[in-house]
């Protein structure tokens, strides 16, 4: 992969020093550039390695002084943070070999591709609301048993052998649906941090998002000054028309401003996903299976075991058999043995979704995986598009490339009608 494009348009970036000086190039390497700029050991061991220690702007006078070096400098700079956030010291001393390295690196890879070619939908699970100070599903429903006075071990037991909507069940049969319903409000109505990781995904997903949590978390990290810039598309508006000015966030199991609406027991769950068996026909299967078949999901903070939607993909994947179709991603913690990951690997791919590694439990790597993928596109020459004006009433928005998932999702809303 280049790490330069000259074919990048000058205009792709406000005008500045570097367009005056066709070195517009300078602002893809906005990350290499601050880190050269800054405090630490390895920065002032690099300028003064180039004699640039004493400027004002080390990074600028290197890139116009002498840009062979700086480039060369680059490389380095930018093989080492790949190694590092695609896990290469962990698995070397962990499995004693760079299989599952190189496993990392080539995934990576085919997942920039499918950035760059903006057909990427996120699917953010409970995983991503929890730095933000919300609790994982498994931990609300154990908090949920507390609060209806049922056994804490019996609760577990049944989280054990994946009986979440079980647990649910149980305490509504015991009569505490009111109950449950106002532990919903109380724990996901409240204003979350938002993490470095949320605003990573504001960042790099502009048109369109998936996800099964009820919180707020998602919207707040688009709340950057600009007036109503989400969309919200529930289970109870799916055959709303997506608005091209604004970012759609797709709640598959609904939002928190309408607890009661939301898909949470096994008879709700029952009636969006087919009683007894699986039905693809059903508004919330059929949406999951569309952007299955038709856009790259990535899956960010998803346990991804055996649940109701990864009923629809298996069953999707099953009945498209062995043809082409787009790869899917998740981003997961890398189990403690070989058969292990052997086991989770195989497993995800039986699904049709490629895992790409990171240190057991350690989440800050979601970010920085994230990260990556924004930077090695800025050195392709490309910013993720970002809406920030309506479009006059007399003049519909412009369609661009971007919205890929938008006309999508849009084409879908026909065809649930």
């Amino acid at each position: 992969m280049s790490t330069a494009d000259n074919s990048i348009e000058p205009n792709s970036y406000p005008k500045t020093w570097c367009e005056e000086d066709n070195h517009h190039l300078f602002q893809c390497y906005s990350d290499f550039n601050e880190w050269l700029d800054g405090d630490s050991e390895e920065s002032q061991s690099m300028r003064e390695k180039y004699s640039i220690d004493n400027l004002p702007q080390p990074s600028k006078a290197f890139f116009a002084g002498d840009q062979q070096a700086y480039q060369q400098a680059f490389k380095i700079f930018r093989e080492e943070r790949k190694d590092e956030v695609l896990a290469k010291q962990y698995i070397q001393e962990k499995f004693n070999d760079l299989h599952w390295h190189e496993r990392n690196e080539g995934r990576f890879d085919q997942l920039l591709k499918c950035l760059l070619t903006e057909s990427v939908v996120p699917f953010i699970g409970a995983g991503i609301s929890v730095d933000g100070g919300f609790p994982t599903w498994r931990k609300h429903l154990q908090q949920q048993g507390r609060t209806s006075g049922i056994n804490a071990d019996h609760i577990k037991n049944l989280l054990d052998n994946g009986k979440y909507e079980e647990v649910i069940l149980e305490i509504e049969n015991k009569g505490y649906r009111d109950a449950f319903i106002q532990e919903i409000k109380d724990v996901f109505s409240k204003t979350g941090k938002i993490t470095d990781t949320t605003l990573r995904v504001s960042e790099l997903f502009t048109d369109t998002i998936i996800t099964t949590n009820y919180d707020h978390i998602i919207e707040q990290a688009f709340e950057t000054g600009v007036e109503n810039p989400v969309q919200v598309i529930d289970s109870n508006n799916v055959l709303e028309q997506p608005n091209q000015t604004k970012t759609t966030v797709i709640k598959l199991h609904g939002d928190i401003n309408q607890p009661t609406q939301c898909i949470l027991g096994k008879t709700q769950y029952d009636e969006a996903y087919g009683n007894g068996s699986l039905d693809l026909n059903k508004p919330i299967p059929k949406l999951i299976s569309y952007y299955y078949q038709n856009s790259s999901l990535l899956f960010l903070g998803c346990s991804l075991y055996q649940d109701r939607t990864m009923q629809v993909f298996q069953a999707v994947k099953d009945k498209l058999g062995d043809t082409d179709r787009p790869p899917h991603f998740s981003l997961e913690s890398m189990p403690e043995t070989e058969e292990e990951i052997s086991y989770r690997n195989n497993y995800l791919l039986s699904f049709g979704i490629t895992p790409i590694w990171f240190p057991k439990d350690s989440y800050d790597y979601i970010e920085r995986i994230l990260r990556l993928a924004r930077n090695e596109m800025r050195y392709n020459g490309y910013q993720p598009k970002q809406k920030t004006t309506q479009p006059k009433i007399d003049q519909p928005p412009k369609k661009t490339p971007g919205l890929f998932a938008k006309i999508g999702h849009a084409a879908l809303s026909v065809l649930l009608k």
